[in-house]
């Protein structure tokens, strides 16, 4: 049953543009149209619930708010205009833009070395520059990645003092500065303090006396101490059962995130990306050119801002997450457009509604664009050959994708060869001498070479799994990895034992982490930063240690104790 929604819903319409928004053909889109289809998107929509506030920017003007739902469930208060949001990970376009500004008046260069700024930095063989933190491709490890490794919750009070001691302990990269991208959180907390270091003023006021209070965001503050007021300040919300809970978010570092702001104020930021009354033109083109690697090319992430196309359309954006605060702006700069969306609902898939609000606002302008596509590259079998199965035994095995941590099975099973996974099975073609395409409609081929599977899809991205022995572990042959084991870097224990033929992982803090074994000193977990775990071995053969990486923190060694 349709629940009727009480809503601020704010229409403002500017001198003549209050009838639509202008086309390049001199047409017009009818603004109320725009506004009735993002009702009707969101007419299901409880008003009694955690909510979103929804702003779209039109010709350096905001034509459109839509407020719905609490920012309090305690004291029933509804988001309205003056709701302020945490905007998580889109708080670091504003970080590098203070980066480029301080770099505009001289006081700082994006290829200085940081250790200039941050001395207690450890000495890395190669240079991590300034330029490396904007773009994250320094190679630090992820602080929310160490923070939990270290026996952190992130529902625990964070302060840019606790993670700048744990950066600073960090004898290891991921990879060689520039050689890869890897979004890591720690480049943009290094930045804030690089800032304030610069400026000789903390980043909160630095960002307040050169950005927000020149373009009137009079709501938009970094939040840096804990117990600070925020006004209208809206609160984050998850389900549980069928209740709301509180998604306590104590994280008071700043520069990676915890800016806190209202959709008019983001307006006038996204304003200012056009109109450039704070800020040069040097710094805007800079803010939104592509980076390029080492080795030449581009990665889609330009000093703060994702650049990439939808729907033909170049898109300027950021998202962020953090607790079940959700965020996300994006620019349209060929249609001087702007989306906004914030949430603090957490049983809300923030991204799908993103993705409908701006299918609906770029439908008018696709009328006339067309658009092709490639057709699909179907199974071919014009090489097809015949061979028998003493020749398909050679490619039967396991292989391991090290990507996403994924087991693929090559098998023969009546005179084919079978790919497998645990979604199910699959016939292969043999096409040339050890390649092979699926027999499915879609494209995929398969070739083998030495002991690696090389899987290629129809748009060409490959997939390389090698083949691996699948581990054999009781419990009498895991007790060799049982003891206790201490990281310097991030000062924390895990001691492991063994249960029930399998290995369990304990922390003090985080409880147990099973483990499942893949290949010879090879494990997986199942929990938090605790993912992949590859044990060290001396000369001997002994266990000495180990190194266990998760999405944005690789191989931090922890050393067996004796």
């Amino acid at each position: 049953m349709k629940t009727t929604i009480k809503i601020i819903t704010t229409i403002l319409f500017v001198l003549c543009a209050t009838l639509g928004f202008a086309q390049n053909n001199n047409e017009e889109i009818n603004i109320h149209q725009i506004a009735t289809k993002i009702d009707s998107l969101l007419s299901d929509y409880n008003e009694n619930e955690p909510g979103v506030a929804i702003g779209l920017v039109k010709n350096n003007q905001l034509v459109y708010e839509k407020y719905l739902g609490l920012a309090n469930l305690d004291y029933e208060i509804p988001i309205n205009k003056a709701t302020s949001f945490h905007v998580a990970s889109v708080s670091k376009q504003f970080t590098a833009f203070a980066i480029l500004l301080l770099e505009d008046e001289g006081k700082l260069s994006l290829d200085d070395d940081i250790r200039i700024y941050l001395p207690e930095m450890h000495n890395f063989q190669n240079t991590i520059t300034i330029r490396h933190l904007l773009n994250h491709t320094s190679g630090l490890k992820d602080q929310f990645n160490l923070l939990r490794l270290s026996g952190w919750s992130l529902d625990d009070v964070i302060t840019n003092e606790q993670i700048l001691r744990i950066l600073f302990n960090q004898k290891t990269l991921n990879f060689q500065p520039n050689e890869k991208y890897m979004y890591s959180n720690s480049g943009y907390t290094l930045l804030a303090e690089i800032v304030a270091r610069v400026s000789k003023m903390s980043f909160a006021e630095y960002t307040n006396k050169r950005i927000f209070k020149p373009l009137q965001m009079f709501q938009s503050l970094f939040v840096d101490t804990e117990g600070q007021i925020v006004k209208n300040k809206s609160i984050s919300y998850y389900k549980t059962d069928s209740t709301y809970r509180e998604d306590l978010f104590n994280n008071f570092s700043v520069g990676a995130t915890n800016l806190n702001t209202t959709i008019t104020d983001l307006s006038k930021w996204a304003i200012n990306y056009d109109t450039k009354k704070v800020g040069s033109e040097v710094i805007f083109t800079k803010m939104q050119t592509l980076q390029h690697l080492n080795n030449g090319e581009t990665y889609g992430y330009a000093n703060g801002l994702f650049i990439n196309t939808y729907k033909g359309f170049k898109r300027i954006e950021h998202s962020g997450q953090d607790a079940s605060y959700q965020a996300y702006l994006a620019r349209f700069p060929e249609l001087n457009l702007s989306i906004i969306f914030t949430n603090t609902n957490g049983e809300i898939n923030g991204a799908r509604m993103v993705y409908d609000i701006m299918d609906i606002c770029l439908e008018p302008y696709l009328k006339n664009k067309k658009t092709t596509s490639a057709p699909k590259k179907l199974l071919t079998h014009k090489n097809r050959i015949q061979k028998g199965t003493s020749y398909l035994k050679q490619f039967e095995g396991y292989y391991w994708d090290e990507g996403d941590k994924y087991s693929r099975q090559i098998k023969i099973e009546n005179d084919t060869l079978k790919f497998i996974t645990k979604n199910g099975k699959t016939a292969l073609v043999p096409i040339e001498e050890q390649e092979f395409e699926m027999d499915i409609e879609e494209y995929v081929a398969l070739s083998f070479n030495a002991d690696q599977m090389i899987m290629t899809l129809d748009d060409g991205y490959q997939i390389v799994s090698d083949k691996y022995i699948p581990a054999n572990y009781n419990f009498k042959t895991l007790e060799e990895f049982n003891g206790i084991y201490y990281s310097p870097e991030l000062n924390a224990y895990y001691t492991f034992r063994t249960e029930e033929n399998t290995l369990v992982a304990n922390h003090t803090r985080l409880g147990d982490f099973k483990l499942n074994a893949i290949k010879n000193d090879y494990f997986l977990g199942n929990k938090g930063s605790f993912l992949k775990v590859v044990f060290l071995r001396n000369k001997s053969k002994d266990v000495i240690g180990f190194e266990v990486s998760s999405s944005r923190a690789k191989n931090v060694q922890f050393n067996r104790m004796k």
